[in-house]
């Protein structure tokens, strides 16, 4: 995985999103088949709970994501 399957987030798409001063870069990618939050985070270089908490709109259990959703990443390493 690369930056050429995440899109940056513009500022309309962190407009709900809590917290201090944007020091990383957000993207959005797209859910597929057999992520899992520990997926995406590991691939990403970010947390799990970093994920949840801009997302909580969407998700409710951190568990349970679906195939197209659309997540704010914060991305500090790509792996």
């Amino acid at each position: 995985m690369d930056l050429k399957d995440l899109v940056e987030a513009t500022a309309e798409d962190l407009k709900n999103v809590a917290g201090g001063a944007l020091t990383t870069r957000y993207y959005i990618y797209t859910v597929v088949k057999g992520d899992t939050l520990h997926k995406i985070a590991t691939r990403f270089g970010t947390t799990v709970d970093a994920i949840y908490n801009l997302n909580r709109d969407k998700i409710e259990d951190p568990n349970l994501i679906r195939i197209g959703w659309k997540l704010i990443i914060p991305v500090t390493e790509i792996k």
